[in-house]
């Protein structure tokens, strides 16, 4: 009954997310909803559906019951072939889930697109998060099994990797290509106008609505990372004052400062559970309270840290043009929880305010 009963978490939780990922991308639709919205809706439904995967699993203990069956021991370490299992469990099910919004997410985007090509693209995604949460979780338990550090050393070698490692990781979870020489001279150009200097340029495949950008690497070893839908859709002064955007980021360390942050978060929940010298729950309620001191903070410097970096690309490009590209992009930017308590981004309304009205000049200087 083992296969049976991981087989049904994978096919119930599958068609369960597929449902209500329909279903709520519908009402969006007739909402008239942001594309914005809509990615973030669609996002947060594939991911719970993940995790509600990995929960039946867990809590019926399938994966050790499929092991078994297979004749295989169900201890320490044969489990870690249950948790590889489990991984592409949930990356089939955050597919699947995706895809009962797809149709209406062709709509709203208006590309085409088959169904085909959209799961393929999207379980390559998936699977590579599955596989990073694997890996976290397999090495965390092996060092707290084998050694006195209680998994805080493995949570900050992966980090640092995640640091170092971060462009190869961009071009494994996605398609990236070399720009064409045309290609390549306009964005030299533009980034020498920006400030922005890379070791390496690749476009990423925007299936005609992305409109993304991201700059990732150790300095001195950066690569931009773009969509291609955006060089088609803005003109060069738009472009021009997001790559302005990253630049003045990568100087203020934004992305350096929210990985620390949530590793040395990480590492303080795993101290507290793993040494627990005040007991198990006093521990973790004393060093989670320590934490999410730590988180907020981070989250309040990474917050004025933006707004420094929107005056340095002001600077660099004029304000005009860095609040105009701001506010073009706006329907399609991927923000998230931007501008809540829980975000390390400012609100995008926040911001392009503040560039319109020049309220954060003076404090840009401070």
């Amino acid at each position: 009954m083992a296969p049976v009963t991981f087989a049904g978490a994978l096919v119930g939780v599958s068609l369960l997310g597929a449902g209500w990922s329909r279903l709520s991308a519908g009402r969006l639709e007739r909402r008239d909803a942001s594309v914005q919205r809509f990615r973030q809706r669609v996002r947060s439904n594939w991911l719970y559906a993940a995790v509600l995967f990995v929960g039946v699993v867990w809590w019926t203990n399938a994966d050790r019951a499929v092991l078994t069956a297979a004749g295989l021991p169900a201890d320490w370490p044969w489990t870690v072939l249950g948790w590889a299992l489990i991984a592409v469990g949930a990356a089939v099910v955050a597919t699947v889930s995706y895809l009962g919004a797809f149709p209406v997410a062709r709509r709203v985007r208006g590309v085409d697109m088959g169904a085909g090509t959209a799961a393929a693209k999207m379980f390559r995604y998936h699977l590579v998060i599955a596989a990073l949460v694997f890996c976290v979780v397999t090495v965390v338990q092996a060092e707290l099994r084998y050694a006195e550090t209680n998994g805080i050393l493995t949570l900050f070698a992966l980090g640092t990797a995640a640091y170092v490692f971060s462009t190869p990781l961009v071009g494994v979870s996605q398609t990236t290509t070399v720009p064409d020489d045309t290609t390549r001279e306009r964005l030299d150009r533009l980034c020498d106008r920006a400030g922005l200097s890379v070791a390496r340029i690749r476009l990423l495949d925007g299936g005609g609505h992305r409109s993304d950008h991201l700059t990732r690497g150790p300095v001195g070893r950066r690569t931009l990372f773009l969509t291609d839908s955006l060089l088609d859709r803005y003109d060069d002064e738009t472009v021009a004052a997001l790559l302005a955007l990253d630049a003045a980021r990568l100087g203020r360390f934004v992305y350096e400062l929210r990985l620390f942050t949530v590793t040395a978060v990480a590492g303080l929940v795993v101290w507290g559970v793993g040494r627990s010298p005040f007991g198990f729950a006093l521990s973790f309620l004393a060093f989670a309270g320590v934490g999410v001191i730590l988180l907020v903070t981070g989250e309040y410097a990474s917050k004025r840290l933006i707004y420094r970096a929107d005056e340095a690309a002001a600077e660099r490009v004029g304000r005009a043009v860095v609040a105009d590209a701001l506010d073009a992009t706006a329907d399609e930017a991927d923000t998230g929880r931007a501008g809540s308590r829980l975000s390390f981004e400012p609100s995008l309304a926040s911001r392009i305010e503040r560039l319109r009205d020049g309220s954060g000049a003076g404090e840009a200087g401070a």
